[in-house]
């Protein structure tokens, strides 16, 4: 399947997820509001350590590992790689909700939340059957769009009858749980054919060491994206994770949007890797990261510029204060996503887990030191502040290893420049109109900004003959004609 068909099948599977939160928020914020709102995510975060430890860095691991049989045809291979790596997630799941169970009931505090604790739980213990590897190697975005699509309608219809009260927050825990499971089992039931039953063939050590040293980076990565929240929790209470997850969630919701085309590039750019093709490799670095900078320089701006708006109408009136925290946390939107790229899609298949392990270590110790320092200090905004140099000086690092590897490689070209002076024009415009932008009510001026904004950052683009824009133009004009 080409890439643009594959772009255009995970464009939709990652809409399909957005939109599910843009739809739930505003309603399940208004209802639950701050305190209980934070009493969930802040249990969410906790877990998301031992959901990382469930599946022992297989994902990542897999797709690489796959990528490989597939292309040299050993289908053999490839299903005893599939086989191995799947029973191995089974017993880390096992072990990480063991874990789990462990630690819930030796912390006070979670023992007192042991319900939620558990509702979020049996997600680990499903979690060994995320194989998402498995369908993105196979380029088979359609079907992972499909029964997303399908799961998310359904629990929309569950939530709004359901979730009438703030201490509904357990339903609502329920409501982000069970859909994944469902996905879970749905997943593994239409892959069975690909395990590999007998066992006597199969060699599990030869994955052990990689997958932990992978585990290891991931789960740092892990620590330093949801140590915010726990730090918070513990430090201040339920309320700041409230006010700060509703600051963090539009940002949450954008960056895969960022990152799709990541997604979809991967399984070539392992294989222009392995093939020492790198005349391709660079194709499609410059494919990303020109779409990263293209799409990221307006999504940022346009967040920044409309906190307030966003805020109120996702979140409410309650969520004032999230607002200065949601312009804080943004500007790392484009760090992250050149970051993620060159760790997971150039570094990874380069054989540099050691390298990523020790960045993401390094990560690990500045988020924590400067949350420990700056949350008491400033609180939830101490927190966005921790996580954007945390985030930033992360992603120049992996950025400089990509050009120790490749040192003709160019990351900061002409082209991706011109967006972020775009940008800036187009921000000025609307600072300068803002009253007159702004004086028709939230929603509204939403609207209305947004097409200001983006009329202004595209004639920027075109007027100053940016690549990147115009071969997306001669690419939609060439479709056209064809039909």
């Amino acid at each position: 399947m080409s890439v643009s068909k594959n772009y255009f099948y995970n464009v939709m599977l990652i809409i399909s997820n957005t939109i599910f939160p843009i739809i739930t928020f505003p309603y399940v914020s208004r209802v639950l509001m701050p305190e209980y709102l934070g009493k969930v995510y802040f249990v969410q975060g906790v877990v998301a350590y031992f959901l990382i430890l469930a599946v022992l860095g297989v994902p990542n691991y897999g797709i690489r590992e796959l990528s490989k049989a597939k292309g040299i045809g050993d289908w053999v291979e490839f299903k005893k790689i599939y086989t191995e790596l799947l029973f191995m997630a089974i017993l880390s799941s096992i072990g990480a909700f063991l874990l789990l169970v462990g630690t819930i009931h030796l912390y006070g505090r979670f023992e007192k939340e042991k319900l939620i604790f558990y509702i979020f739980g049996a997600q680990v213990l499903f979690e060994c059957f995320h194989i998402n590897h498995y369908f993105v190697v196979m380029e088979n975005h359609k079907r992972r769009l499909i029964r997303s699509f399908t799961i998310r309608i359904l629990s929309l219809g569950f939530l709004f009858t359901l979730v009438k009260k703030p201490s509904d927050y357990y339903i609502y825990a329920l409501l982000l749980v069970v859909p994944e499971i469902i996905a879970r089992i749905i997943d593994i039931y239409t892959t069975r054919n690909e395990i590999w039953w007998n066992f006597k063939e199969l060699n599990f050590k030869r994955h052990i060491r990689k997958t932990l040293v992978i585990f290891l980076y991931i789960f740092t990565i892990g620590i330093y994206g949801s140590i915010d929240t726990t730090m918070l929790g513990i430090m201040v209470g339920d309320r700041e994770v409230g006010l700060y997850t509703a600051a963090v969630k539009m940002n949450k919701m954008v960056l895969p949007v960022i990152l799709s085309l990541a997604m979809v590039l991967s399984p070539r750019i392992i294989g222009a890797i392995k093939r020492e093709e790198k005349e391709k490799l660079y194709t499609y670095m410059n494919l990303f990261i020109d779409f990263a900078f293209i799409i990221g320089v307006p999504v940022t701006a346009l967040l920044i510029l409309l906190a307030p708006e966003l805020t109120l109408l996702f979140s409410g009136e309650r969520f004032r204060g999230a607002i200065e925290t949601m312009q804080i946390m943004t500007p790392y939107l484009i760090f992250v996503a050149v970051g993620t790229f060159m760790g997971g899609q150039i570094m990874l298949p380069r054989d540099k887990e050691k390298s990523i392990l020790y960045i993401s270590i390094c990560g690990v110790f500045i988020n924590i030191g400067l949350n420990y320092f700056m949350i008491p200090l400033w609180g939830r905004n101490g927190a966005a502040i921790a996580t954007v140099i945390t985030e930033t000086i992360i992603s120049v690092i992996k950025v400089y290893q990509v050009k120790y590897l490749y040192k003709d490689y160019k990351v900061l070209t002409r082209d991706r420049l011109l967006p972020i002076l775009s940008g800036i024009i187009a921000s000025g415009g609307v600072i300068f109109l803002g009253k007159y932008l702004r004086a028709y009510g939230n929603f509204l001026s939403l609207i209305i900004v947004s097409i200001f904004f983006m009329i202004i950052y595209g004639l920027g683009l075109y007027i100053s003959r940016n690549k990147f824009l115009l071969d997306g133009i001669k690419f939609l004009k060439g479709k056209l004609r064809k039909r």
